[in-house]
């Protein structure tokens, strides 16, 4: 903690007064650090993944400027022995990834904010699909086509090394002789998406249940409506049943349920490429599982 009152000092030509941890993920972990003059205090999360810690920055500095929702505004981003610091606006708040259920005092009126926010983002269009920087593709079945093959053929190396069950092979070769009938038809209008807008990602108002604030986008993207849908199926989201909440309010399309299985399991191999390894194995296995249940139940092909 001392290479954090050192950096901000340097950074802000401020006096530190405090530096307290407030939580750990599973790649960084943060810290509330007081300073003497404005703003008095911010967060400083540390990470040895330097070069995801920068596209973070520019990530939430990209959505910011675009949604309605509170993002917090970064101030600077510095990297000693081998740890980023990324230094950003503090949001009052409880954080979303240790809040209980019964803290919330109006679940449904908090749960409809959630999907209010996720559908305003998904207001937000571009005229191609991609990464935030450089969308490019005409169409989301050609972007994400060349975006499975990078997630089969990593899944295929570690499943050769031993690292990665048969199950989760067989769903995604399932994936891969269905990819045209699953990916015809999709909706053509490029939304923005956060990337990881799952409960834990949220800072809440208790008193007022409401959004405060999201934090830590990952793969920001102009994608598909039903892209970003996992995430309300995760953490807090799946005891507010904010899935079922999104499809009472939004007509959803004929492999919506299977989607969310297949892109819930190549987010998550996908970030297995970025960190160089996983401690979500089981998770992994999980969606396959129910991917597999999926294909069934929507009558495709089953043979690979």
């Amino acid at each position: 903690m001392n290479n954090i009152k050192v950096i901000v000092e340097e950074q802000l030509n401020t006096t530190v007064t405090s530096v307290k941890p407030i939580g750990n993920g599973n790649t960084a972990s943060c810290y509330c650090v007081d300073i003497s003059n404005s703003p008095f205090k911010l967060i400083i999360k540390t990470s040895k993944h330097y070069e995801l810690t920068c596209e973070e920055k520019k990530m939430n500095d990209f959505l910011r400027q675009r949604v309605n929702f509170k993002i917090p505004k970064t101030y600077f981003i510095a990297e000693k022995d081998g740890v980023s610091y990324l230094a950003m606006e503090y949001v009052n708040g409880a954080s979303g990834r240790i809040l209980k259920l019964k803290q919330i005092k109006d679940k449904p009126h908090l749960a409809n904010n959630i999907i209010d926010c996720f559908i305003d983002m998904q207001s937000v269009h571009n005229d191609k699909f991609g990464y935030f920087e450089n969308p490019a593709y005409d169409s989301w079945k050609e972007y994400y086509r060349d975006f499975f093959e990078k997630i089969y053929t990593f899944a295929n190396d570690k499943y050769n090394q031993g690292e990665l069950n048969k199950k989760v092979l067989k769903a995604l070769n399932l994936i891969k002789i269905n990819f045209d009938e699953i990916f015809d038809n999709i909706e053509n209008t490029p939304c923005l998406s956060h990337g990881d807008f799952w409960t834990p990602n949220m800072i809440i108002d208790i008193k007022n249940s409401e959004i405060e604030g999201v934090i830590d986008p990952f793969n920001t993207r102009y994608v598909e409506p039903e892209y970003e849908l996992f995430c309300l199926t995760l953490g807090l989201g799946e005891k507010l049943k904010l899935y079922d909440l999104y499809k009472s309010r939004v007509q959803t399309s004929k492999y919506c349920d299977l989607k969310v299985e297949l892109y819930a399991l190549c987010n998550e191999i996908d970030w297995w490429m970025k960190l160089g390894e996983i401690e979500t194995i089981n998770y992994i296995k999980m969606r396959s599982k129910k991917l597999i249940k999926q294909i069934k139940k929507c009558k495709l092909k089953r043979m690979v």
